[in-house]
């Protein structure tokens, strides 16, 4: 240690050399372990510029830089010209189907058949219900057989009364005329006798025998005459049954009518609760079809899809999209505005978004229970999806979108879109300057000139 202090000493300087330090000679001897370099920062001036250029960049970003404001709202595709929803009335098991997708079809014409057969301890409940049911229509035909033959006799005997009647009253009649002619003939020979007995040729006991000759037939014709008030009172009363005859046995006959026509009604349901026919409401082209032969199928169920003839030659098989849209996001949607959709069934990652154009807003909002039944339980998941906290009860604006595009390009071929297709939708609305989206809060601060 000690020779190695010693070696590290300097040496001894000769005169000539005098004129430098020692410790440039000590510096010079120590050069074996590298040379010495100072970092050189880089030139303030190019940091300056690069600053200047980044704020010149950013600020030239915030002047001109704008940004789309835009409402996601859910949707579905739906014929231009609308279409109509076939669905079961009652529950039960599709036995047939009648239709294909694609099919034409006229109106009346079967679609499907629904089974609903219950079966019970003495056999299918339906079958036994409409024995009964039977029996009733055959007890209520019978009484109406009935019923007819005892009004037919009724009529009758009204009837023969009234020919009896007539018979008397002609009878009646005739005597009356007799009596007349006689009471005229009567009165004559008393005024002869009495001209005979004011002469003196008769006497008098044979003018008063005159007299009580006239009398007696006097008598004898009001008696005729209250007979005959008597008879038109009692063919009065003829008549009058007569009609009581009538108006009862069309009032039992509308009963009866009415408890068959019930009966008809009540087999109608019961050969309706054992099976059904569900047919084609309207002309036209069945587009989906939802259930097979064999399936359980709920009441309210949609069978099919419908396409009537009046829209699909008012719009072809083009397609329209269907947007609902909740009042928080459908206030400033108009039409004209721009819509990127993203169909569900083409993820936008691979086939891109596909555009659209808002052609009409309807003016008050629909209920959810005033949504189309196919499509209100996808309708309201998907924006309670997009709009968290929402209200299901809330009404929703339904905005029609003209697409662009009736296809869709996937994987080199052009895929046709097609009815009930759900998507969501980018509707852009507001578009602003990043400066006005930044001085936003000063501006709305100021007071309106």
């Amino acid at each position: 240690m000690h020779d190695s202090d010693t070696a590290a000493q300097p040496s001894p300087v000769p005169p000539q050399q005098a004129l430098f330090r020692q410790e440039v000679f000590a510096s010079k001897n120590a050069q074996w372990i590298g040379a010495i370099r100072l970092a050189q920062p880089l030139s303030s001036a190019l940091i300056a510029c690069c600053a200047v250029a980044i704020a010149a960049l950013l600020l030239a970003f915030i002047t001109w830089g704008s940004f789309t404001k835009k409402a996601r709202i859910s949707g579905i595709t739906t014929p231009a010209g609308g279409s109509l929803t076939i669905s079961a009335l009652n529950a039960g098991v599709l036995v047939r189907s009648h239709v294909r997708e694609g099919q034409r079809v006229r109106e009346g014409q079967v679609l499907f058949d629904l089974s609903m057969e219950r079966q019970g301890s003495k056999g299918e409940i339906t079958a036994l219900i409409g024995q009964q049911l039977a029996i009733r229509k055959q007890t209520l035909e019978t009484e109406r057989m009935t019923r007819i033959a005892q009004d037919n006799d009724k009529r009758r005997s009204v009837e023969a009364r009234l020919i009896n009647w007539n018979m008397e009253a002609e009878q009646i009649d005739q005597e009356l005329v007799l009596a007349q002619k006689r009471l005229a003939l009567a009165q004559k020979s008393l005024e002869k006798f009495e001209t005979l007995q004011s002469s003196g040729f008769v006497a008098p006991t044979q003018s008063q025998q005159k007299l009580e000759d006239v009398l007696d037939l006097t008598s004898r014709i009001s008696t005729l005459t209250r007979t005959r008030v008597q008879l038109t009172s009692a063919r009065m009363s003829l008549e009058s049954e007569k009609n009581d005859v009538t108006a009862n046995h069309q009032s039992m006959m509308a009963q009866l009518d009415r408890a068959v026509a019930s009966l008809d009604q009540e087999l109608a349901e019961n050969q309706n609760r054992k099976a059904s026919q569900i047919v084609a409401p309207h002309d036209g082209v069945i587009t989906t079809v939802t259930y097979q032969a064999g399936q359980l199928v709920n009441a309210g169920q949609v069978l099919a899809t419908l396409i009537p003839d009046d829209a699909a030659s008012a719009a072809g098989s083009e397609l329209q999209v269907h947007l609902y849209a909740h009042s928080r996001t459908a206030g400033f949607v108009a039409p004209g505005q721009e819509v990127l959709i993203r169909y569900q069934a083409y993820p936008y990652q691979k086939f891109g978004l596909q555009q659209g154009t808002i052609i009409d807003v309807s003016k008050t909002p629909f209920a959810p229970n005033e949504l189309p039944s196919n499509v209100a339980s996808t309708i309201l998941s998907n924006a309670q999806q997009n709009i968290h906290g929402v209200n299901p009860n809330e009404g929703m604006y339904r905005i029609k979108v003209r697409l662009a595009r009736q296809t869709i390009k996937t994987y080199g071929s052009e895929q046709a879109l097609k009815p009930g297709m759900t998507l969501d939708a980018d509707v852009r609305q507001d578009r602003r300057k990043i400066w006005e989206w930044i001085l936003e809060p000063v501006l709305a601060s100021l007071p309106a000139r």
